[in-house]
């Protein structure tokens, strides 16, 4: 598995680029002692963890998705449906790198620092949450061995991952709910999301047991998997506080959707499907996800389609909400999923009322996300029509730049989007390809060739 093995424990000082090259290769450090503090080994995986959630992977989906289109390159190739099995070596390091941090923690510091064992444990969740999500049966329980260990892991299947997520979050909520008394050393500044706030660590492991639940409902069954998500989400956010955001300090840590569109201006823009839906319904967030169409002042927004790639940049670019500064905060894991999630569950229960009041908490919650403030009317009009559709499709628009879009649009078929019609395949992709490194390098593992065969929890 020579893709993880080669990548080392991060030591010191870490700096984000979104330039999928640099990112490849930034957590590189064949020097590296593995006798890593806690302190340490915990920001590596933090910092990981804020690449992995807001880098390649998530700029890509979006493509497939329609919320932008992939306009030059290898971002056009993605909005063509090419993919190949080389396009996401890096991501897959780079979930594994992170993978590797946080677990040297469970192994070495869990027992005597059980509040630093819980957090490695849900950052190992959420991290491999994304690998299953996209790639299906991956490697977990043989995955981080490093260089001395088992180089051609076994893959577990999609179902087991999924349980053993859950089963890791289980053990965090555990360790978290410790005394304090109970550590030899407690987690602080160099916890660069929470602190150490071990509260906000137990509620977020709640966010994510919820939204995987959910994401079993073919497989469990609606009503189950409904039921599970709301008994989490009992004790997950109930105030924006408590969310999971990846900041950055604008200097050489740039936020990575600035740095990308900075970068390599051109390749991505708005897309047609996501600009005309805000465009029609009056959506409030249009003029913070997408930029006017030049001059400044016309109040004209567009977006491009599959089919006609905008090489020369006439459509409109990227908004200041997710693309401002260089500094501009991204989020990973949001109050306003959670009242999505509870808006789905409610609905997939028969508990209608209750479904279209976490509808419309879910909308106001993220209008004051992108816009500053809540719009009543805006937010009451748009959860009126209390459908699976709807709840999906205002999510779609909610959740732009995160993973969980595209999750729900393979989980659900919501929004109802229409593909490439001059692409080969003329299939949004619903997964990727098993990495190259991986299919020539590990005979363990699950070789899957095809963009068109759904993982598991999608068939």
């Amino acid at each position: 598995m020579k893709k993880i093995i080669y990548l080392s424990i991060i030591l010191g000082a870490l700096t984000l680029n979104s330039c999928q090259d640099e990112l490849d290769t930034f957590n590189d450090n064949p020097n590296a002692p593995t006798t890593a503090s806690a302190a340490t080994l915990l920001t590596g995986a933090e910092v990981g963890t804020i690449n992995n959630s807001t880098g390649n992977l998530t700029r890509t989906f979006t493509i497939f998705t329609q919320h932008t289109n992939g306009n030059q390159l290898q971002s056009a190739e993605a909005g063509s449906y090419i993919i190949t099995e080389l396009d996401n070596e890096g991501d897959w390091g780079n979930i594994y790198q992170a993978g590797i941090n946080a677990n040297t923690i469970i192994k070495n510091y869990e027992a005597t620092s059980p509040y630093y064992g819980g957090i490695a444990r849900i950052l190992v969740a959420l991290n491999m949450g994304y690998a299953t999500d996209v790639w299906g049966d991956i490697p977990f329980s043989e995955a981080f061995g490093g260089v001395t260990g088992n180089v051609t892991p076994k893959y577990d299947t999609q179902k087991v991952v999924i349980e053993t997520i859950q089963s890791y979050l289980d053990t965090a909520i555990l360790d978290l709910a410790k005394p304090e008394s109970a550590n030899v050393s407690l987690p602080g500044t160099d916890d660069i999301f929470y602190g150490g706030d071990t509260d906000k660590w137990t509620k977020l492991a709640y966010a994510i047991k919820a939204r995987y639940a959910l994401r079993l409902t073919i497989k469990d069954g609606s009503t189950v998997a409904a039921q599970k998500a709301l008994t989490y989400l009992q004790k997950s956010f109930t105030v924006k506080s408590d969310n999971l955001v990846a900041t950055f300090d604008g200097g050489n840590n740039q936020s990575s959707w600035y740095a990308f569109n900075n970068q390599r201006a051109g390749y991505i823009g708005m897309g047609k499907f996501f600009v005309d839906l805000l465009k029609t319904n009056s959506d409030p967030r249009l003029r913070f996800y997408a930029k006017e169409v030049k001059p400044v002042g016309s109040g004209i927004y567009t977006g491009a389609a599959p089919e006609s790639p905008d090489g020369s940049g006439v459509t409109s670019q990227f908004g200041a909400y997710f693309a401002g500064t260089a500094s501009t905060p991204l989020n990973i894991v949001t109050l306003t999923e959670v009242k999505f999630i509870e808006a789905e569950a409610q609905f997939r229960l028969g508990n209608i009322p209750a479904a279209q009041a976490a509808l419309q908490a879910a909308i106001s919650s993220s209008l004051v996300d992108v816009t500053g403030t809540d719009n009543t009317a805006f937010a009451v009009a748009s959860s009126a029509t209390v459908t699976l559709q709807n709840i999906i499709t205002q999510k779609y628009i909610a959740l732009f730049t995160t993973f969980e879009p595209y999750n729900d649009f393979r989980r659900t078929g919501f929004p109802a989007l229409t593909p490439n019609a001059i692409s080969q395949s003329k299939k949004i992709p619903v997964r990727l390809l098993t990495p190259k490194s991986e299919r020539t390098l590990n005979p363990n593992a699950t070789v899957v060739s095809s963009v068109n065969t759904p993982v598991w929890w999608a068939q």
